[in-house]
């Protein structure tokens, strides 16, 4: 292999472009070379949401102790119950691709699920359609 290939040849993302095809849910089972994980204190409603709004599927799960969640291959996300509630939620980013024709759809159940939890689409210089997506997180508690 050289130092330049051709990236799409071992990616489960589609060339961009007008015929590309959205790729198979993948159930295969792999060393993940990159996950989140991610706390909440209602495991329920953040499943729910991860998979009505986003797309995903739970792959495996123990329950009361973890969800893993996957959308395409190497689009893996790990649920777990939160110890306690923060002061201030944190602020976590997390990527992942679909095809331009799966932004819509994907907004709309989104917010069928949680109607506040959507901001965008909006397009960026460096050509993507980005969406602001807020999944279900605990109601900050003061003392």
């Amino acid at each position: 292999m050289s130092d330049h290939y051709n990236a799409f040849e071992i990616s489960p993302v589609p060339a961009p472009g007008p015929d590309a095809v959205v790729p198979e849910l993948f159930r295969g089972i792999y060393g993940m070379p990159a996950f989140m994980t991610i706390s909440t204190s209602d495991l329920a409603a953040s499943v729910d949401f991860w998979i009505r709004g986003l797309g995903f599927f739970e792959l495996f799960s123990v329950p009361g102790r973890l969800v893993h969640l996957r959308r395409w291959a190497f689009q893996d996300v790990l649920l777990v119950p939160a110890a306690g509630v923060p002061e201030r939620a944190p602020a976590t980013s997390l990527s992942f691709a679909c095809l331009l024709s799966q932004v819509d759809s994907l907004v709309e159940a989104c917010r069928a699920v949680r109607p506040d939890s959507v901001d965008g689409p909006r397009d960026t210089p460096w050509n993507t359609r980005d969406v602001a997506v807020i999944t279900p997180v605990p109601a900050l508690h003061r003392r």
